[in-house]
Order: structure tokens, then sequence, then C-alpha cells
């Protein structure tokens, strides 16, 4: 048996989505019923689908610094203020989970910086490329 201690302030949300993190991570029924690249890639596609620039731009940025953090100041910049920090990303988990994902798309920390795990950072990048960014790949042949 290991014993393992998860230390975290419940006034914070960024501690609380963390600590949710690492216990979804550990949790048998994660384990058991993982889920396939090709389903993770069709669920942040239904994610971002109906997502404006701010929030788009919000989870582009993060994705980009991962396996680092997205400072919380380049994503105030991004999103307009801290108070809308905080919207956006509540709105973009719990949309995630109502997808049926159990795991966190993104995490902060008590600083306020985000965090993605590099493996889904690298779908989102791959999937704003082809989704968002490049939609039609034959529009920019065009004259």
């Amino acid at each position: 048996m290991a014993s393992v201690t998860i230390t975290f302030n419940p006034d914070l949300e960024g501690d609380i989505e963390e600590a949710r993190s690492i216990l979804d991570r550990l949790s048998e029924r994660s384990a058991a019923t993982s889920v396939s690249p090709e389903v993770v890639r069709e669920k942040i596609i239904a994610l971002l689908r109906g997502y404006g620039e701010k929030r788009t731009e919000y989870i582009r940025q993060v994705a980009l610094a991962a396996p680092g953090r997205a400072a919380f100041a380049d994503l105030t910049a991004v999103v307009g203020s801290a108070k809308a920090i905080g919207g956006t990303h509540s709105a973009i988990e719990r949309a995630w989970r109502a997808k049926g994902m159990s795991t966190t798309f993104i995490s902060t920390d008590p600083s306020g910086n985000a965090r993605m795990e590099p493996h889904l950072a690298t779908m989102v990048l791959e999937v704003l490329h082809d989704q968002v960014d490049e939609p039609d790949p034959l529009r920019s042949a065009r004259f």
C-alpha cells in the first residue's frame, strides 16, 4: 500500500484543480478507462468549435508553454483582465468535463500561471492548426 499526501488551499481554485488533477490520475476509474487519442482529439475539436478569439488564444498560450507554465501576465494580456481569466478558465473546465473528460484540461497554480499536460498540449496545437488556423488548406494557395 502506498501513502500519498495532497496539501491544498480550498479557497484557491487553482489549488483545488491541481488536487483534482492528481486524484484523477490516481483513481482506478481513470486508469481503467483510458481514452484513445482519437477520442481526445474529437473532444478538443468539439471544445474549440464554439470559442471566440480570446478563449482560443488563452488555450493556445497555455498549450505553447507546455511542459512549463503560461505566465499570468501573458494570459491577462490575451483575455483582458484577471477577472476574465477566472471566468474563461472555469468555463473551459466545465465544458471539458461536460464532454465526458475526467482529467483537467488546464490547471492553474496559486499565482495564476496555467499549465497543460504535454501530450494534451501537442494535440491541442495540432487541432488549432488544422481546424482554426488552416481549416481550408487550399485557401492559402488561392490568389
